[in-house]
């Protein structure tokens, strides 16, 4: 078994490079054919399309409770108590973003969403993975946790100084389009002195499409769940599908250009690559 077949990898990266040159020359024609800010779909996806990366991390902390040392106690506690508060953490994320998005969406239906969310999967994941190796989980673990925050770290680190107007607000305020090359933004300090929020400068690269990538590695559960080995593929490429899908929502709705997605997408994929390629070089099953 391989864990990112080198063929699938590969696939992936033409599809972003195109992503990218076209988008290079069309995004806001793109942009402006496809926008629709009221668009149900798009609203749904803004409220759970950073669900992979939530999930992400509530496995890897009952992944980790699993694997508890009960020997050493010291070990024990903080297994737990670190897997508590990764579900915590993996909770109020899915818990804040329907309210974002989705009016009239009271904190008690989100918080109960959640919690049946990340009930479900983690009650799946224990039952997978019921004979699974200690060690592969450990890298599992390592996995999830360094792509999800290593991710957001990265993409969030690049946005501010960046400054990109969204869709939305060009659109709204009438201003000008400006490509993803440029760096900074000349209107920014103008607009946010006259009420424009600064989250409007943030359109490059999209947060949205880099925690959906991490839908990505459905792809290596085949490594810690014996059911799902021989379906590594169709895992993997079910989480490119759920990626674009995000990708494509956040341009309907003027969050993000074309380039914004390919690069969030870009970014958390990479960092995948590079962690498979790490955590299972030595293995015969490596990448």
């Amino acid at each position: 078994m391989k864990v990112f077949e080198k063929k699938n990898c590969l696939f992936v990266g033409i599809l972003l490079l195109v992503f990218m040159i076209v988008g290079s020359f069309f995004d806001f024609q793109i942009s402006t054919a496809l926008f629709d800010p009221d668009s149900l779909f798009g609203m749904l996806f803004a409220s759970y399309g950073q669900l992979p990366a939530m999930l992400c991390i509530s496995t890897a902390g009952t992944l980790l409770i699993k694997i508890a040392d009960h020997q050493k106690k010291v070990l024990l506690i903080l297994s737990y108590l670190f897997g508590i508060l990764l579900n915590a953490f993996a909770i109020l994320g899915i818990t804040m973003d329907p309210m974002l998005y989705i009016p009239h969406m009271s904190i008690v239906l989100s918080l109960i969403i959640a919690v049946i969310l990340v009930g479900v999967v983690n009650f799946i994941m224990l039952k997978l993975t019921q004979d699974a190796n200690r060690q592969q989980i450990k890298k599992v673990i390592i996995l999830f946790i360094g792509v999800m925050f290593l991710e957001m770290i990265i993409i969030n680190i690049i946005k501010i100084p960046w400054a990109r107007p969204r869709m939305r607000m060009i659109t709204a305020q009438n201003q000008v389009f400006q490509p993803w090359w440029v760096i900074g933004s000349d209107m920014k300090d103008h607009l946010m002195a006259l009420g424009i929020a600064a989250e409007e400068f943030k359109s490059f690269p999209s947060g949205h499409t880099g925690n959906a990538a991490c839908a990505l590695l459905l792809g290596v559960l085949p490594v810690i769940c014996q059911k799902l080995k021989g379906k590594e593929n169709l895992l993997f490429f079910i989480g490119v599908i759920f990626t674009l899908t995000v990708a494509f929502s956040r341009i309907i709705v003027g969050a993000h250009f074309l380039t914004d997605v390919t690069i969030g997408m870009s970014v958390t994929f990479l960092i995948e690559v590079i962690f498979v390629y790490k955590l299972w070089k030595k293995d015969n099953d490596s990448i």
